[in-house]
């Protein structure tokens, strides 16, 4: 299912929650993202498990891995640059390169990918002990014209172990 998304980086027709349960670290780890991203000017339209705010949208996979569509935990709009903003949530080593994760950078770095400047980013939020296993992760795994749209955040909190 692909989503529209308006103007203002607001979407249409995205369920009122999202049914994928959350563990106590990963909550944590969306409000910290958001705060982050708020701090950056990014205005957050929607976010997993947060009340108050809409389940992001899924966002159609063009042929990575399974082909389903993909739901990022946070989503926004960045006015300045014109561009819609995904969040992930990475609370452990296990969930930086499963198949599941490597399909969701995959869908979220070709949304928009042929728009230039106002292509979508990605900004991952993992604990501080990660960012440099992700990194790699990261160049080894994303085409090299995707690097620059995907900013890892550091958590102020510890990983969870796996």
């Amino acid at each position: 299912m692909a989503v529209a998304f308006d103007s203002s980086g607001g979407y249409i027709a995205a369920e009122l929650i999202n049914t994928r349960p959350m563990h106590e670290t990963e909550n944590r780890l969306v409000h910290e993202l958001i705060a982050y991203l708020r701090a950056e000017g990014v205005e957050i339209k929607g976010a997993r498990g947060v009340e108050g705010l809409r389940a992001p949208p899924p966002i159609a996979n063009d042929g990575y891995g399974s082909a389903r569509p993909r739901r990022a935990d946070v989503v926004g709009f960045d006015p300045e640059k014109r561009r819609v903003v995904f969040g992930l949530v990475r609370p452990d080593r296990r969930s930086l390169d499963s198949e599941e994760a490597l399909e969701e950078y995959n869908v979220f770095m070709d949304h928009n990918a042929g728009n230039g400047e106002r292509a979508s980013v990605l900004y991952v939020i993992l604990p501080q002990d990660l960012l440099n296993e992700f990194t790699s992760i990261v160049t080894h795994y994303l085409h090299r014209e995707y690097w620059h749209r995907v900013v890892a955040v550091g958590s102020t909190g510890a990983s969870r172990q796996s």
